[in-house]
C-alpha cells in the first residue's frame, strides 16, 4: 500500500504528514517574498544537495559502509534520480 498509516505509529505519521507540508508551505513563501530567500532556496539548497549527492558517490566508489547502505545509493542509483532531484 502507498500510504500505511494504520496501526500504533498511525498518530505520528500524520502528524509528521502535517509538519512537512506546513515546513514546505513556509518555505515556499519566504522563497517566494524575499529575494534573499529565493536565493537561499535556489542556489543554498541545491548546492547542499550536490555536495550530499558527490559525496554519497565518492563514498560508495570507495567502499565506505555508511555510503553503500545509505537510501540515496541504494535506491536512487541513477542520472535520472539525480537529474530528477
Amino acid at each position: 500500500m502507498l500510504f500505511d498509516v494504520y496501526g500504533p505509529n498511525a498518530l505520528y505519521q500524520w502528524l509528521g504528514l502535517a509538519l512537512v507540508l506546513v515546513a514546505l508551505i513556509l518555505l515556499n513563501e519566504f522563497a517566494r517574498r524575499t529575494k534573499a530567500g529565493g536565493m537561499i532556496m535556489f542556489f543554498g539548497v541545491s548546492g547542499l544537495m550536490t555536495v550530499y549527492c558527490i559525496a554519497i558517490a565518492i563514498g560508495a566508489a570507495s567502499g565506505a559502509e555508511w555510503a553503500l547502505n545509505n537510501p540515496t545509493h541504494t535506491d536512487m542509483n541513477s542520472w535520472f534520480h539525480y537529474a530528477k532531484v
